[in-house]
């Protein structure tokens, strides 16, 4: 839905208002993330009462007639008025509305009326988001800043709606630095047919992470571009495939949610928590049944240059891959006709692994293959067999050449700190000081959090988990380093003593800074929650065991550290589970107090 844009002053017409009686409707659709289940929140959307009921007919009317504003009024007013009658706990939203540059830009609507408006009817700003279109443009980039800082100073929640749509999306992206970022559905259309799309959402799913922001695929329509879409790590969707808008907020129902969890079981399969596996690089191609013919791939080579390969399909079974090279080598360059046969291949050439294989050994497994089809793609399936996608060598030869370079420098793929080996000598050095203290930190209830959230969220936990820890170092002596051991594992090692205060600043910093880690349910008990074996309610908290010089052998061997820490460690765990908050102790003879 749209917020008022101006238009020329006149008495509204009775199609479109009823004395003060706005003549529209107001629907919801759902925005829900996949991995929990739970919705987000709701885009607001319009549809007209009357002769005029389609929003494409009713604003094309309104803009012929010369009355955007009265219609975007009207919109508005009733989408706030229906919002006001839901249930409380349907009423917290958020609530998605779309608003164009120039809308936003209105005093009509950045002035006082509209948060009267929100007051008469017992609504706040919080309860809203604002999405700037990005099929307009603004020209002045600087107030568009202005105005980004202005509505998030007033509680509005800031969306950058229709990414990819236009020419102006980076530039709008950059100045808005919106909360939320909603591909548009041109994007989201067939994605799993164009691999370049997908190398392209692929790449925005990492600068959302990066920069804080929810990436929400708008227009999701299908099972195939859903499954590629949680693949390349999307987690919120909106579309006809997960609900239709509706007159009250709903969620979606539970064949969807089914279905969804046992997409997403499917990519939680890992056989170390530290591994990575060739199941995080996958591009789905396009894909032709086994029975298609020559003229048929011309067709589409043809059709989409990009495309380097073409996967052949028995039902959901991989049988063959077609490269663009091979099959134009075959004719000569001459033109295929429909009378032209498919080249043939030895079926053994054919690689196909499961996604949960390691990338470093399927590198050197793929280059042991023929030469003639040592750079052929690399076909990955489920446990079942189910074709997923595929990964090129190029792309496999980078990805294991990076992870190579991180295990010779000891540092650890996910947060890219140094590994347990630098640790080592960290200590090793440490303890021929007269001073010095070991922090081991590590998460609670990490378990239980992948089990809700699963194991790309989980990833994310522990790269922001290792950001705050990062953050903090200037905090420590002087010459204090941290790794990561690995999972949720990490250490701290300082040259000096620690104050105490500083660790409860890092446990203080951590149970507040998380919030970004939450679902929406989550957020509105105010703090994420998963269940422990007993039935219990328990929070996700950081445990901090410090080691120093105290209480130690006047020479003590890492052995003895490691002994006092194992059982510092069991301690402060036992504290958080009873405090439910991020907790540190000092080994005993250690004169300090806990968090």
């Amino acid at each position: 839905m749209s917020l008022p844009s101006p238009s020329k002053p006149a008495p509204p017409p009775p199609w479109l208002w009823n004395g003060d009686e706005p003549r529209v409707a107001t629907v919801f659709q759902p925005i829900v993330d996949l991995l929990s289940g739970e919705v987000l929140g709701h885009e607001v959307l319009s549809r007209g009462l009357g002769p005029v009921e389609s929003p494409n007919e009713l604003f094309n009317r309104a803009r012929v007639e010369g009355f955007t504003f009265e219609l975007e009024r009207a919109c508005w007013t009733a989408a706030v008025r229906r919002i006001a009658t839901l249930p409380e706990a349907q009423r917290r939203g958020p609530f998605f509305f779309n608003v164009s540059p120039d809308v936003l830009s209105d005093e009509r609507f950045g002035g006082a009326s509209t948060l009267e408006l929100l007051r008469q009817h017992g609504l706040s700003p919080q309860q809203l988001v604002l999405e700037i279109t990005e099929r307009s443009t603004f020209e002045d980039t600087e107030q568009l800043r202005m105005l980004a800082r202005r509505y998030a100073e007033q509680g509005f929640g800031i969306a950058l709606d229709d990414f990819g749509a236009g020419h102006s999306g980076l530039v709008t992206l950059v100045h808005s630095a919106p909360d939320f970022i909603k591909l548009d559905q041109a994007l989201v259309r067939d994605i799993h047919l164009h691999t370049y799309r997908q190398h392209l959402v692929k790449s925005l799913v990492a600068f959302a992470q990066r920069v804080d922001a929810v990436l929400i695929a708008e227009g999701v329509e299908t099972w195939n571009e859903l499954a590629v879409l949680l693949r390349l790590g999307i987690r919120h969707a909106q579309g006809y495939l997960l609900a239709r808008p509706v007159s009250s907020p709903q969620r979606p129902g539970a064949d969807f949610a089914e279905r969804c969890r046992e997409a997403i079981r499917a990519l939680h399969h890992r056989e170390h928590e530290d591994d990575e596996t060739v199941g995080s690089m996958i591009i789905r191609p396009p894909c032709a049944p086994v029975t298609a013919q020559a003229v048929e791939l011309d067709r589409l080579f043809r059709r989409t240059p990009g495309e380097d390969h073409v996967v052949l399909l028995d039902a959901e079974q991989p049988h063959a891959v077609v490269t663009r090279r091979s099959f134009y080598a075959r004719f000569g360059g001459a033109a295929v006709s429909s009378a032209s046969a498919l080249p043939e291949g030895p079926r053994e050439a054919l690689m196909v692994v499961e996604d949960a294989t390691a990338i470093t050994a399927l590198a050197r497994m793929a280059m042991r293959r023929p030469p003639e089809s040592v750079y052929d793609p690399v076909v990955v399936t489920d446990a079942k067999g189910h074709f997923l996608g595929t990964v090129t060598m190029k792309q496999l030869i980078a990805r294991a050449s990076d992870l190579e370079q991180h295990a010779a420098t000891g540092a650890h793929p996910l947060t890219d700190l140094p590994g347990s080996r630098m640790i080592e000598r960290w200590i090793r050095a440490a303890l021929q000081g007269s001073a010095f203290t070991v922090i081991y930190a590590d998460l609670d209830h990490f378990e239980a959090y992948n089990d809700r959230y699963g194991f790309l969220q989980g990833d994310r936990v522990i790269r922001y988990t290792a950001s705050v820890l990062s953050e903090c170092l200037h905090l420590l002596p002087e010459g204090s380093n941290l790794g990561h051991v690995g999972g949720d594992d990490f250490v701290l090692v300082c040259p000096d003593a620690v104050a105490p205060e500083v660790l409860r600043t890092l446990c203080q910093r951590f149970d507040a800074e998380k919030v970004p880690l939450y679902g929406p349910e989550d957020l509105r008990r105010g703090g994420f929650t998963a269940t422990d074996a007993a039935g219990n309610t328990v929070p996700v908290t950081l445990s901090l065991a410090a080691v120093d010089h105290h209480g130690l052998s006047a020479q003590p061997h890492p052995a003895e550290l490691s002994a006092v820490a194992a059982a510092l460690r069991k301690r402060v765990k036992a504290v958080s589970a009873q405090t439910h908050t991020s907790t540190f102790l000092f080994q005993p003879g250690a004169v300090k107090q806990s968090g």
